[in-house]
């Protein structure tokens, strides 16, 4: 039997100070069960995709492990950048690579999102497969208003 690999590719809205970027990439890598693959940080966005892959449980909690401290880190009352994004944590996928199918990284993006609501108390948006939402369906309409229309949603 393969072993079930998920690869999650979260959207953080930092690409500029080098120090947070390190600080989310060692958030990543320090996860047992994740190997943290690549690290793209883009100036001019403002932001950085960061690609890792593991077990579903491993990629969860690495994905949790990250946006913890993006959350202390990111201040979006100062962001500026030339790519529309939501918050701190822009977009966070769940990705089927081997022994898992979408279900499986559905599930993994629900349980990540409840996680994250609960603890840090923060609003989150589902997407795609994960949204039972039609309206909610891709990036763009989430993003309409970006950070600042947040409290319109």
């Amino acid at each position: 039997m393969k072993s079930k690999i998920v690869e999650c590719v979260p959207n953080f809205s930092e690409g500029q100070n080098q120090e947070v970027i390190n600080a989310i990439s060692e958030a990543i890598r320090s996860t047992e069960g994740v190997s943290l693959l690549d690290v793209d940080p883009g100036p001019s966005t403002n932001r950085t995709v960061y690609t890792f892959v593991g077990n579903p449980d491993a990629v969860i909690e690495g994905a949790l492990n990250a946006a913890r401290v993006a959350y202390k880190l990111i201040d979006m009352s100062k962001h500026k950048g030339e790519h529309p994004r939501l918050g701190a944590l822009d977009v966070c996928p769940f990705i089927p690579v081997q022994g898992v199918e979408m279900e499986e990284c559905i599930f993994c993006a629900r349980k990540f999102a409840e996680k994250l609501s609960v603890e840090l108390k923060v609003p989150v948006y589902l997407y795609g497969y994960a949204s039972d939402q039609e309206y909610r369906k891709t990036v763009p309409q989430i993003r309409v208003g970006e950070y600042e229309g947040i409290l319109e949603k």
